[in-house]
């Protein structure tokens, strides 16, 4: 297949004016959206023109420490990230959380380099860094969906957590544990079975836009969401287990 067509500035500029749609809608109804929907798309092409543009950056140098040292904002953003959309005290949190994305990065990322694409060298910015952004963005959502399932399950059943507690269950929290692990699970479990059907996937739908023949897309497609699940399955079980180790204290009283 060809390469990717040329997008012009001109022909993107130009199809912005699509959201006039939207703004003349909020407007007739009467939203208030107008300024949120404007500051939004404002900081969307700000943000992807700088980060396109340091990417690029990152790209041509291509740097095994810069690489790295990229890597690891990324992981500390995302934990950071969980912790503040989590509302919980992220001194307790972030080691559980930043432990969790350390060991499915730093388990998966090698696999798929020297294993699977197989690139050289296999921390070559142009593949390392987009696989890793997959990733961190899904590990990020469904630890955001555990930890908010384990702290609304914990407050809305509490009587039945005391319950354990008064039994001397040496871990109370365990049964709320493993509801908020199987939660987190079930979206990307969900996503998989439909994938294809539902949905044509964003990687996927992107690659054969710039050129790929549609069965290596697909086979692309398939290595990612694999790790994406193994990802979301370790960091998940590493950061419930850590947060249910020290989510009470020695007389049972929760400290989430």
């Amino acid at each position: 297949m060809s390469d990717a067509l040329h997008l012009s500035n001109s022909a993107l500029a130009a199809f912005y004016l699509v959201f006039l749609i939207p703004l003349l809608l909020f407007q007739r109804w009467r939203l208030g959206l107008s300024k949120t929907l404007i500051t939004a798309f404002t900081r969307m092409t700000l943000q992807l023109a700088i980060v396109g543009l340091y990417l690029q950056t990152l790209f041509n140098l291509d740097s095994f420490w810069l690489n790295t040292a990229w890597l690891m904002v990324m992981v500390l953003m995302a934990a950071w990230t969980i912790c503040k959309q989590t509302g919980t005290q992220w001194q307790r949190t972030m080691p559980a959380v930043l432990t969790g994305q350390l060991i499915a990065i730093g388990f998966m990322l090698p696999v798929l380099m020297l294993g699977v694409i197989q690139t050289s060298p296999w921390w070559e910015a142009r593949y390392l860094i987009p696989v890793a952004g997959m990733l961190l963005g899904n590990t990020l959502s469904a630890n955001v969906l555990a930890i908010d399932r384990l702290q609304s399950s914990l407050k809305q059943r509490h009587a039945e957590y005391e319950y354990y507690v008064a039994l001397g269950a040496p871990k109370p929290c365990t049964p709320f544990v493993k509801e908020a692990f199987a939660a987190a699970l079930r979206p990307p479990m969900a996503a998989m079975s439909t994938l294809g059907i539902v949905s044509l996937p964003g990687m996927m739908t992107g690659q054969i836009l710039g050129g790929t023949e549609p069965l290596l897309a697909v086979k692309y497609q398939l290595v990612i969401m694999i790790a994406i699940f193994i990802s979301v399955v370790l960091s998940t079980a590493v950061s419930l287990s850590m947060i249910g180790k020290h989510i009470s204290d020695p007389y049972g009283r929760l400290t989430l």
